[in-house]
């Protein structure tokens, strides 16, 4: 993507500010409040129907193996931390349950607090402090996550609105082993020493504006479902097309149409692939395949109806441009086609609908790196994209139906899209992804 090892950079940066916050003195920040809301935590139990409200696909993020400096591994001291993320729930309910995953962890990761709380809406920095839940994990208030696991909390009642803001604040005495993040979806602020029951955090925000759009760093935190029975869920996944505000946009659409009953999931990843997982340096943070992932980040997701897939472009890209030659594994359509087929077919297998999204223009994209062009567009190399559509939109198609996304092109052979709906060629501008969403009829959620 257009300008990634700036984007590592500041990953690279951040990572450095988290060591020398290890263990700070406390800021002297104190707010007027002493109590703590009594939240009664109750265990998971079959009495609740769980539904997801938001969400974000978990990536391995593991600077020493990276940048080949495995012998650096487990020897970095990074402790005494509180990550303060901010998600936007985009279905009502009376209670929450939150998932943390260790599933890219170098070891067992215990989180010794956890706390769940409305955010501020004078800054998001904030918490309604009179909302403000003690988090539990089957009655206790810490909790051990092994290695290549994930852990779901008890249900907290905190009552949550459709498209609000909450606050999960976790603080870990000891953070090394921790490889799971999310990219898309929410922000995160680092401080030291344990601030999950501070009104405010003063700490470094984990993010990075980017000219393909934002990322943001979110550790652990890869679900926030609500008690909602009336409920179900739709999951918009694929790769940087729609790792931004698409499914905070669909999400105002239909609550705006007076569909209130659908949450909407994110679970795009910035550079993600169908058939062949991310390759070359960055390519841990490219995510694991759709076919590797697709039953863990959509099929297994709480009260899902719907699957909206847009992903191949990648596969097409990555091993033409001129960095990844040799790296990146090619595909070919029959392959893609393959994989759409199986994609379809276990998510039929669970009662699941599926509606594909055509494959988006691309020309004048150069994948820009450092200043430098890392693939020229051409009719032959969009020949694969043509033909995948053309599936897409026949009768072998076995989906439930599909998206058409041509009307975002301004010629003719739709090779191009409208300038105002991109900002490089491939990935869209805000105007862009509001006529994204406009293209999605309402027919699929009722």
């Amino acid at each position: 993507m257009k300008k990634m090892k700036r984007f590592l950079s500041v990953l690279l940066c951040a990572c450095a500010a988290m060591l020398l916050m290890a263990a700070p003195a406390r800021a002297a920040f104190v707010y007027p409040y002493s109590g703590s809301h009594s939240c009664n935590n109750t265990a998971i139990s079959a009495d609740y129907s769980w539904v997801g409200a938001w969400s974000t696909s978990p990536v391995e993020v593991n600077f020493s193996k990276m940048l080949s400096l495995t012998s650096l591994e487990g020897k970095l001291s990074v402790s005494n931390l509180t990550f303060r993320t901010v998600v936007r729930t985009t279905l009502s309910g009376d209670s929450i349950r939150i998932t943390l995953s260790n599933e890219y962890g170098t070891g067992p990761l215990t989180v010794n607090a956890v706390t769940a709380a409305k955010t501020s809406t004078y800054s998001d920095r904030s918490i309604v402090l009179t909302t403000r839940c003690t988090v539990t994990f089957d009655g206790c208030q810490s909790v051990t996550i092994p290695a290549g696991e994930t852990v779901t909390s008890d249900a907290i009642p905190l009552e949550v609105a459709a498209n609000e803001s909450i606050t999960i604040s976790s603080w870990l005495k000891d953070s090394r082993n921790m490889k799971t993040f999310g990219l898309i979806g929410g922000k995160t602020y680092v401080s030291g020493g344990n601030d999950t029951n501070q009104y405010m955090s003063a700490g470094l925000e984990l993010s990075a504006s980017m000219d393909v759009g934002d990322y943001q760093v979110i550790p652990m935190l890869t679900s926030v479902e609500v008690d909602n029975p009336e409920a179900s869920s739709v999951v918009v996944i694929g790769d940087s097309t729609l790792a931004n505000d698409i499914p905070y946009l669909l999400s105002d659409k239909l609550q705006n149409a007076g569909i209130t009953n659908t949450g909407v999931l994110q679970q795009a990843i910035k550079g993600n692939r169908l058939v062949a997982d991310g390759a070359g340096t960055l390519g841990m943070i490219y995510g694991e395949s759709m076919l590797n992932r697709f039953e863990r980040d959509a099929l297994n997701q709480s009260g899902v109806s719907v699957i909206l897939i847009k992903v191949g472009m990648n596969d097409i890209i990555h091993p033409n441009c001129e960095s990844m030659k040799g790296i990146a594994p090619e595909t070919t359509t029959e392959e893609m086609i393959a994989a759409y087929k199986e994609l379809i077919e276990a998510a039929h297998e669970r009662g699941i609908r599926v509606y594909l999204f055509t494959r988006t223009a691309w020309n004048g994209y150069t994948r820009n790196i450092s200043g430098t062009d890392d693939i020229q567009w051409s009719e032959e190399l969009d020949a694969m994209r043509v033909e995948l559509n053309e599936w897409i939109r026949s009768e072998d198609n076995p989906a439930d139906g599909y998206i058409e996304l041509d009307s975002l092109c301004e010629d003719e052979a739709c090779t191009t899209l409208k300038s105002e709906y991109t900002l490089d060629g491939a990935h869209l501008s805000d105007a862009g992804q509001q006529a994204l969403v406009d293209l999605i009829p309402l027919d699929i959620f009722q």
